[in-house]
């Protein structure tokens, strides 16, 4: 068993009870459920994982929409960076700031420093996308698998969450599977 992070797409009216919502995306996954056809993929998950938040677009860190949980999947307090969040609509997510950070920082390590920082944090083609997708749809795509013939993983999750509407909610979970 492992715990990896999914990024979950959710409807725009999805903050209104963004628990409810999320519940009803994963159901169809739960390993622990009853569902047919079986897609057993988690058997617990959480809200966000620290250091693994999304930008947010500068000047709309204070919208109500987004997504900080204030604990961690031990039960401890999360502090906050400012612009920083667990989820959020689409259009306030900074997913080409997060790109361009990864570059710039993968340009100022030597190698011994590279291999010190997480992948995710230094390669700008997974600074957005996680392990897992779950899609708007409901499909879960995995990062094993290259969900389009001749496209990887992560330029699929790229250009899939490139593409939503400003409104739809992207959050992340760290799930156990």
């Amino acid at each position: 068993m492992a715990n990896e992070l999914l990024t979950v797409c959710l409807p725009p009216d999805a903050h209104q009870d963004l628990q409810a919502a999320i519940e009803a995306a994963m159901a169809p996954f739960d390993m622990n459920g009853d569902h047919e056809p079986y897609q057993g993929e988690w058997d617990q998950w959480w809200l966000g994982r620290p250091g693994e938040e999304f930008d947010v677009l500068p000047g709309h860190e204070a919208d109500p929409r987004l997504v900080r949980s204030p604990r961690d999947a031990f039960g401890a307090p999360r502090h906050w960076t400012p612009g920083q969040c667990d989820g959020g609509p689409r259009g306030l997510l900074d997913f080409q700031g997060m790109r361009t950070r990864a570059a710039q920082l993968a340009a100022s390590l030597d190698p011994y420093h590279a291999s010190q920082t997480p992948y995710r944090q230094r390669q700008p083609e997974w600074a957005v996308p996680t392990d897992h997708l779950l899609t708007l749809d409901g499909a879960w795509i995995y990062v094993e698998v290259a969900p389009q013939p001749g496209t990887s993983f992560p330029d699929f999750a790229n250009t899939y969450l490139d593409k939503l509407a400003p409104d739809i909610m992207i959050v992340r979970l760290r799930i156990h599977c």
